[in-house]
């Protein structure tokens, strides 16, 4: 691809900053550095504008705290100044970076996304039966300047646009020339962009036919020595990235389960991940805990459950999520205590309503009051659905493609069960009624069988 010109000088132009400043303030309006910030928007962006047009503008330090998502990051926030520059950066950039990716990208381009990645990861689990999975260890600590430099100068032919893109690499580092902050808009476009040098390098090689990747999340699918050339061509071109492969990578059969951004592809049906599904519960039962205290309405709580189930709601799951919701309508501190769990007195029918799922009445007109239906396959919400029990990890899919009597089709194995387990052994634990062993629908088979 050519280098591009002629960006620069739209970078610090009033109505690009405007538009960074309110995309930069997009529901954080409330806090009190940003209205400062808004309260004199014409002087402040004035500033910005004149700083970067004479190449004068210095990025500040960031504020550092950590969250926990599956596992602990450190997040770097910058400056709200910063984050306007960052905006009005990639405004002007943005498009180069599209223009220069492959098909085969998912993250941050418009129109693509994680439930797109997703979707093209189960239609190709459906199709193969191989997969490989390679993962970047550390991959935005790992980032080398030096090398992000380079590919950004066959990118950009500016001379003050590479001097501030320098400016901004300078701002942070883990070690002298390494490292982008996770936490800052500039760091995902930089980051997808320092991988498309891999994605070219790895289909040049001519054996990823069936290849996506979602940050430094890739798979690719095939047969076995496919998978195995693949696996060597990455291990080059990760060495002249100056990047390493977590634990050598991951490649199995697709019937195992593929684990892919937080959820597990199988060839029929797509779950969301047991450690997702922990932290699903864990925040929807803080959200029922607020409510029970008055902390939110009945609509917040309904807002924000229905914000909260909708990135899972992408799974064949429904069953589990039924069951979760469910049983929320539990006193969660008696169960803690060891006491007998007693319905709540609200409307029992709210964790199904809230999410649009809720069963029709035969006669609304006539019912003297609104009683919960039951569905063929969904626990009564009369009485205790899972005995003063959690819901399980493992409960069925309302899916009825398939029907399996082993172990992955409820959970992917872990890593040392992967080659040691066979489909015999599954399946006699699944006859002798083990714990664990998948739901089949009686109706459905009553179905089959007429």
């Amino acid at each position: 691809m050519k280098q591009i010109g002629g960006l620069f000088d739209q970078l610090w132009l009033r109505d690009n900053l405007v538009q960074a400043a309110y995309a930069a303030a997009k529901e954080k309006r409330a806090r009190p550095h940003v209205r400062l910030f808004f309260g004199d928007l014409d002087r402040h962006l004035a500033a910005i504008g004149r700083q970067l047009r004479h190449g004068k503008y210095r990025f500040s330090p960031y504020t550092s705290f950590s969250v926990q998502d599956t596992k602990t990051r450190i997040i770097h926030a910058p400056s709200f100044q910063d984050r306007v520059v960052h905006h009005a950066i990639i405004a002007i950039t943005g498009q180069t970076f599209e223009r220069g990716a492959l098909e085969h990208s998912y993250a941050c381009r418009t129109g693509r996304g994680q439930h797109a990645a997703l979707r093209q990861a189960l239609a190709w689990t459906r199709r193969t039966d191989y997969y490989g999975k390679m993962d970047v260890s550390k991959f935005y600590d790992s980032v080398d300047h030096g090398v992000l430099r380079r590919l950004l100068r066959r990118r950009f032919r500016e001379r003050r646009l590479l001097d501030l893109f320098d400016q901004l690499l300078a701002s942070y580092c883990v070690a002298p020339g390494n490292g982008l902050p996770i936490g800052a808009l500039t760091s995902q476009y930089l980051g997808n962009f320092y991988l498309d040098e891999f994605d070219r390098r790895l289909k040049a090689g001519g054996h990823a036919r069936r290849y996506l990747r979602y940050m430094d999340d890739a798979v690719v699918w095939g047969t076995p020595e496919t998978i195995a050339a693949v696996r060597n061509d990455a291990g080059v071109v990760f060495d002249g990235l100056k990047l390493t492969m977590k634990n050598g990578g991951e490649w199995n059969r697709c019937s195992r389960g593929l684990p892919f951004l937080g959820f597990v592809v199988y060839p029929d049906r797509l779950r969301l991940g047991k450690a997702g599904r922990k932290r699903l519960r864990r925040k929807w039962h803080r959200l029922e805990r607020c409510r029970e205290t008055g902390g939110i309405s009945e609509a917040d709580l309904q807002r924000r459950g229905e914000a909260l189930f909708a990135h899972a709601c992408v799974g064949d799951d429904v069953g589990w999520r039924r069951a979760l919701c469910g049983f929320s309508r539990y006193d969660h501190k008696a169960n803690l205590c060891g006491e007998a769990l007693e319905p709540s007195t609200r409307n029992p029918g709210r964790g199904l309503e809230q999410f649009r799922q809720e069963l029709p009445l035969r006669q609304p007109q006539q019912e003297q009051a609104r009683q919960p239906q039951q569905e063929c396959g969904l626990p009564s919400l009369s009485g205790s659905r899972h005995e003063g029990r959690w819901p399980p990890d493992d409960a069925p899919s309302r899916s009825r493609r398939r029907i399996y009597l082993d172990e992955s089709a409820g959970k992917s194995p872990s890593a040392p069960d992967i080659q040691s387990e066979d489909a015999e052994s599954s399946y006699v634990r699944a006859e002798n009624g083990a714990v664990g062993a998948p739901f089949i629908d009686s109706a459905y088979c009553r179905e089959s069988d007429g």
